[in-house]
Parts: C-alpha cells; structure tokens; sequence
C-alpha cells in the first residue's frame, strides 16, 4: 500500500507561515534538520502547489520546525490559524464568509481538506449556532503536529466566519499513532 500524500500547496503555505512566525534564521536552522531530499526541494523551489508528497515529509517538516525553535505542538496550531488566514485571504472569500455561519462554513470547508490529504477525511457532526463538532478520520501516518495544525485553521475559520470567543475541547483522538480525531468547538 503506498504512503498516503499531502498536496504540495499545503507545504507551501506552512513553510511560509513559519518564516513570518519565527523568522529567516529559525527557518533555516529548520531546513537543516530536514532530510536532504527534502531540504533540497524547498531550497530549490520544487515543492509545486498541485503536486502530492509523502505524508512522511509533511511529519518532517513539523518535526524541524518544533526542534529549530525549541516550540511544542502550540506552534503546530499556530501554523494551521495563520495558514487558513492566508488561504481566506481573497477579497472573495472574506466577502462569502461574512454570508454564512460559522458551523455552515466550516462544514463547506470539507471539500477542500479532502483535497489537500489523499486518504484523511473531514466530516462536520451535529452542527448548529455556536457548536460544532468535527471528525477526521482515515488519517493514516498522522501525528500530533498535524492533528493540532488542523485545530488552528478550525478555530481560523470559524472566526473568519464570524464566530468570537472560539473554545475547543478534543473529544477522542488526535494523538500520535491515531488515525482519527472528534473535536468540538464552542463559540458566541
């Protein structure tokens, strides 16, 4: 069975988000602690937007991330907030955002996790005003970094869509080795 793939905008964006969190140097030490191949496509610019990498990679990329600044998986969820700050950023989204709910808007956004993970899955449970909860699922070669990344662009979206006061509890899940994860967001 081949390992599962991360589309190649999804590198893209993190490592840019990294470079406005922690700066040049933290990313540079970063991509020192890479694997050579994988440095190499980012020094290089060959990680492409539409192409698919290895999940492994993307595990790597967290993995130096958080060993070049000393951070814990607090710096993942900041990534995954900043990165759904960026991908919302167009004057079109921002504008469609302010339409719908917060739950309503983060159960559109299904489609587009489900095209950034070749085997992981998005679903929205029970959603209503001011709850929400979420489930990933077939998650297979994730860790903690990532499930935590997606916690960050949860809370991004539901506040870009308008929601104030986001809290999250972590259900069940989301933990190195799990291939799934329920989450559930509160929100005024």
């Amino acid at each position: 069975m081949p390992e599962p793939r991360v589309k190649g905008v999804a590198f893209r964006t993190v490592d840019q988000c990294f470079l406005e969190l922690r700066g040049a140097e933290a990313q540079k030490r970063a991509r020192a602690l890479m694997p050579p191949e994988l440095a190499d496509n980012y020094q290089r610019g060959l990680v492409l937007a539409s192409s698919w990498y290895p999940i492994s990679w993307y595990r790597q990329v967290f993995a130096a991330f958080l060993k070049a600044t000393g951070d814990g998986p607090e710096l993942a969820r900041q990534i995954g907030y900043r990165s759904m700050q960026l991908d919302m950023k167009s004057v079109y989204k921002q504008v469609f955002a302010r339409f719908v709910s917060p739950q309503t808007m983060l159960t559109m956004s299904n489609r587009l996790f489900n095209s950034y993970y070749d085997t992981a899955r998005a679903t929205v449970i029970d959603p209503s005003h001011g709850h929400v909860r979420m489930l990933l699922t077939q998650c297979i070669g994730w860790d903690l970094n990532m499930f935590t990344e997606i916690q960050g662009s949860a809370t991004a979206l539901l506040e870009i869509a308008g929601a104030k006061q986001v809290r999250q509890q972590l259900l069940s899940g989301g933990r190195d080795g799990d291939t799934e994860m329920e989450l559930e967001a509160h929100w005024i």
